[in-house]
């Protein structure tokens, strides 16, 4: 097998990285939708975790160009004497998208952080974060069509990107858990009452349905060579082991029958693994779409 690699792990973070940013500020927003007191911890996380990784993917994004002060040529072409959106091109509507959404969720931190001591800040929230939830929806799924558009095996399929879009809310909830569990393990309270086994069940129904995704991303593509080779010599340790067992199955178990009981180290761990796996599942199909079987 034949590696033509001109998209690597720059690409695939930031392919990963959008999707956790989107992701977290989704779990925000439902969060306050569903009761401002009662989930003001997951939404205050979510809010302030979402623009940072979106950010850190522009960021990679313009690195990888390797001319980064024409970053602007991803936004607008040049027409009949004067700029122009380029709706041809699907990595520019993709960074418009990222940028939009990375405005949506630094107003939903402000407006997060700012109201809280006044009695319209929940409504003001509210009204914030659900005006940013269809780009956040619209950047999970444009992760999947940038590489859908694509004519290239296994990328050229529609269940990509519902793939991509079910795994950036998988990994946007597991990084939430992950930072939550962190703060209250370092300030000693890592036994007092939290909303994190409840996170952790909702990413293992996410996680549930991510595998009845892959199965049929799989199967669709199982005739040809490449995702033959995905899964076997040449990149199936990373898909069985990285992907599949530590991303997809060991949390799936740990979320739905690890309770209370378990140490907060262990929402950690499990957090960290959904997100190494969401990273790998990007990576290993971004590679596999470049090799010439």
């Amino acid at each position: 097998m034949e590696e033509h690699v001109s998209w690597g792990i720059p690409v695939a973070l930031v392919l990963f990285l959008a999707g956790v940013g989107a992701g977290a500020f989704m779990l925000a927003v439902m969060a306050q939708l569903a009761g401002d007191r009662r989930y003001r911890a997951v939404s205050i996380t979510g809010a302030l975790i979402a623009p940072w990784p979106a950010i850190l993917g522009i960021i990679l994004l313009v690195a990888d160009l390797g001319k980064p002060l024409r970053f602007w040529e991803l936004l607008l072409r040049k027409g009949e004497g004067a700029l122009m959106f380029n709706l041809g091109s699907t990595m520019s509507i993709g960074t418009w998208l990222m940028t939009i959404f990375i405005l949506c969720s630094l107003a939903y931190l402000a407006v997060s952080l700012l109201t809280i001591p006044f009695r319209w800040g929940a409504t003001a929230r509210k009204v914030v974060g659900i005006a940013g939830l269809p780009f956040a929806l619209l950047v999970t799924v444009y992760t999947g069509v940038l590489l859908a558009a694509s004519p290239k095996v296994p990328w050229n399929t529609p269940v990509l990107p519902l793939l991509f879009a079910v795994s950036a809310i998988a990994t946007g909830i597991a990084c939430v858990v992950l930072v939550l569990a962190a703060f209250l393990i370092i300030r000693g309270r890592a036994k007092e009452d939290s909303p994190i086994p409840k996170l952790e069940r909702l990413y293992s129904g996410v996680i549930a349905c991510q595998i009845l995704v892959i199965v049929v991303f799989v199967l669709s593509q199982i005739g040809f060579a490449q995702m033959r080779s995905m899964l076997g010599s040449g990149y199936g340790l990373l898909w069985w082991i990285g992907v599949i067992g530590l991303g997809l199955l060991l949390p799936l178990v740990v979320g739905f029958w690890g309770g209370k009981k378990k140490p907060m180290i262990a929402s950690v761990a499990m957090a960290a693994s959904v997100l190494l796996g969401g990273f790998l599942l990007r990576y290993v199909i971004l590679m596999a779409g470049q090799a010439v079987v």
